[in-house]
């Protein structure tokens, strides 16, 4: 348990790091990714050629240096970047800007370091206390209960609980946080995460779930038309994507991929949203009931929920093929936009009282870039209401091509975001799509 004094002393110590030398005894081995090696493995001891590494670092400084115009004129080239993969000496920087979290922190300077001197709410404090440890626990990071990683991790989903008082804490936020951790200080995690709940995943860490419940029927939509064969096995034993692919979505895979895939897909899903998650999902089932001996050896719904939920053993240390394979699976922005608006059709229809409205949620990184800057100007007009004349009246003039009354319309209290219609700055153009329906080309 911490303290009330131990929880202020952890909000003066740094997040990055290991502890693996904090206690007495020789340091353990780890891979590159800081998990211990254990009966001689060598798994994630061997990362991609050092000439490569160099190739992606100076194109991704090339991006980050041109970030703003880059968004503006050559989407493809962060595209196509994401698909090769982030250095992961540069994941710190770009993962905040892709989600969104580094115009976040500017906005609200100091507003992490408040929320984490501020007391939680009991109650919280003891359900994420007990989640600590369970975090991998095999990684150099979080080896301590008193060490570095843990007392980071509270500090994250304290201050988120600060934050969002009205959603608290949710079980699988620990997972997230962890790995966003494992790649960057605590105060860029924190807003990583916020980004993740609010804008990309809205509705997946409320008590009610109904973000999850949503995506699990856009999942068996995506399975019925990408891999007929599996849905029917599954929907002939009776098996529903919330019976095995709940943990799947909620933990953003954290548990079901090797960790280098696992990094690779959050590449992936902080440049696209959700349909990297959708897409990884059919990979999966693809895994275990693709072929047709495979679905013989599941005659039962237990056997096809044991095989999915063990689907990990499917998945060897791969990357590449993994990554081609999710961007092969035929399910484009539009494709997707068209059957959210069906599906939320039907969850009016039976929820009639629900709140929950999933057409406004971003749907790749040019869309949190522009909702922040729509918040940054709609707070420099209260500004300026007030009196206050220091405040530009154009935070920067690359803003006025976003088409104004487009972000207003759509982004305003919820609204559905049109895939085309943002690609082309207002005006409906099927060349943004630039031609692709979800290939391997361009996750476009």
């Amino acid at each position: 348990m911490l303290s009330p004094k131990s929880q202020k002393n952890v909000s003066e110590e740094d997040s990055s790091g290991s502890d693996a030398g904090s206690e007495v005894g020789p340091e353990p081995e780890t891979d590159r990714f800081g998990f211990i090696l254990t009966n001689g493995s060598t798994a994630g001891t061997v990362g991609p050629p050092p000439e490569l590494v160099r190739q992606r670092e100076t194109k991704w400084i090339n991006i980050i240096s041109q970030w703003d115009r880059i968004l503006l004129k050559k989407t493809s080239k962060v595209k196509v970047q994401c698909q090769k993969g982030i250095p992961a000496s540069l994941r710190a920087k770009c993962w905040p800007l892709l989600c969104g979290a580094t115009d976040k922190m500017k906005q609200t300077e100091n507003l992490y370091q408040t929320l984490d001197s501020q007391p939680a709410l009991q109650s919280w404090v003891d359900v994420i206390e007990r989640d600590l440890d369970r975090q991998f626990p095999f990684h150099e990071m979080f080896l301590s209960k008193d060490g570095h990683g843990q007392r980071g991790l509270f500090r994250v989903l304290k201050a988120y609980t600060q934050h969002k008082p009205e959603e608290g804490y949710c079980q699988a936020q620990g997972p997230v946080a962890a790995v966003l951790l494992m790649n960057m200080p605590a105060e860029e995690a924190f807003w990583c995460l916020v980004q993740i709940s609010d804008q990309y995943l809205p509705g997946y860490y409320s008590p009610l779930l109904e973000g999850v419940l949503f995506d699990a029927a856009m999942l068996t939509w995506v399975l019925k038309r990408t891999c007929p064969a599996a849905h029917k096995h599954l929907q002939h034993h009776g098996v529903e994507p919330l019976m095995f692919a709940t943990d799947w979505l909620m933990c953003l895979f954290t548990r079901h991929l090797p960790f280098n895939t696992l990094l690779r897909v959050w590449d992936l899903f902080f440049c696209h949203g959700v349909r990297v998650l959708l897409q990884v999902a059919v990979v999966l089932v693809r895994r275990v009931l693709g072929r047709a001996e495979q679905r013989k050896q599941c005659p039962g719904q237990m056997e096809t929920l044991e095989r999915l939920r063990g689907v990990r053993e499917e998945v060897q240390e791969e990357d590449d093929p993994f990554i081609a394979e999710v961007c092969s699976v035929q399910l484009s922005a539009r494709d997707l936009e068209k059957q959210t608006e069906k599906e939320f059709k039907k969850w009016r229809t039976d929820r009639p009282s629900s709140t929950f409205d999933p057409r406004g949620r971003c749907q790749g990184y040019r869309m949190a870039w522009a909702s922040g800057r729509q918040n940054e100007e709609e707070r420099d007009m209260k500004e300026r209401a007030k009196g206050n004349l220091s405040v530009p009246l154009a935070r920067s003039a690359s803003t006025l091509s976003l088409s104004p009354a487009l972000l207003s319309k759509r982004w305003g209290r919820g609204a559905k975001t049109n895939t085309r219609e943002w690609e082309s700055g207002g005006k409906s153009c099927e060349a943004s799509l630039n031609g692709s329906k979800g290939g391997l080309q361009e996750l476009g």
